[in-house]
């Protein structure tokens, strides 16, 4: 394909193999039916299962399916940054590929877009998520918007539509602790949201456990703020000035009530303390890791090659 085309559709792929004939016939047709020239960019984030094969399979069938398979699996913010580093599009949409975030709803962020938004978020207003996860994204929504200063109400929806020149800005950065929305918003781009249609996950499942959850939104929070660290200074000087009261209650029984042993109390908080002072520690420690992961200079990711 020689000319720009006016859409570029990425998706990250990793072990989706149950829904890959879906995804790819939905993201064909909804684009074919915009009349406009497209492209799909999807990147084999490392694939065991069979994805690989059927992505090929795929691309002997469509022409405008293009595969960028990198070496190994990086995880689906570098996948997403390889996609849209090799996406040619003027305007450039990122989707999931477990089609939780349906492809009919595409024309919705693209229309929003040319409204004249730098970038359009989709929102999730009707989620189809465990509980927990619905709420603990409910929060990090939150934080994560009170720390980059802006609002905006699903920061985690895999549906978004760019400017071209935001995406060239975006895939310049060299730095590796990334999340979309904090650059995005670094950028100084005008950012739309636009509510679009959440579904259950039809095939496959989640690659995401509870403890990849967790890393996930502490790399999300890292990336963006030193807030935990500051919380860990102030709750350090809270708890001492509790420590100072109480050895000052301590101090006042004992003068007025003669000898008075709280030798398990002082026990609790000195194991409180050290727990918290290692908690202290372990963050310090994760953002000094990320300083050895950027001063090593390693790429974001590498790919192996693209299939045209």
């Amino acid at each position: 394909m020689s000319e720009r085309p006016e859409i570029s559709l990425v998706m990250p792929v990793f072990n989706e193999v149950a829904s890959i004939d879906e995804l790819m016939a939905r993201c064909v047709s909804t684009l074919t039916k915009m009349g406009r020239t497209f492209e799909i960019v999807a990147v084999d984030d490392g694939c065991s299962d069979g994805s690989t094969e059927l992505l090929l399979k795929h691309h002997q069938a469509e022409p405008r399916l293009r595969i960028v398979r990198l070496v190994r699996n990086f995880g689906q913010t570098p996948a997403l940054y390889a996609g849209m580093a090799n996406a040619r599009g003027n305007i450039v949409v990122i989707i999931d590929a477990d089609l939780q975030n349906p492809p009919e709803e595409i024309p919705k962020v693209i229309n929003k877009l040319e409204e004249g938004y730098d970038v359009v978020q989709g929102w999730r207003q009707m989620r189809y998520d465990s509980l927990w996860r619905k709420t603990a994204s409910r929060m990090l929504n939150l934080f994560v918007s009170c720390a980059i200063k802006s609002k905006m109400r699903d920061l985690g929806c895999g549906l978004k539509a760019f400017r071209r020149e935001v995406v060239d800005r975006m895939v310049a950065f060299r730095h590796h602790s990334r999340y979309v929305p904090a650059e995005m918003v670094w950028l100084g781009a005008k950012v739309a949201e636009v509510q679009v249609e959440h579904q259950p996950r039809g095939a496959g499942k989640s690659k995401y456990s509870l403890w990849n959850l967790l890393h996930l939104n502490f790399d999300m929070l890292a990336s963006v703020t030193t807030t935990p660290i500051k919380l860990i200074g102030w709750l350090g000087i809270f708890l001492s000035v509790i420590g100072f009261g109480m050895s000052l209650r301590i101090g006042y029984m004992r003068i007025t009530l003669g000898l008075y042993s709280e030798l398990a109390t002082v026990a609790a908080l000195f194991f409180f303390l050290a727990g918290v002072q290692m908690i202290a520690m372990g963050l310090v420690c994760e953002y000094v890791s990320r300083i050895f992961v950027e001063v090593q200079n390693k790429p974001y990711y590498i790919v192996k090659d693209v299939i045209e």
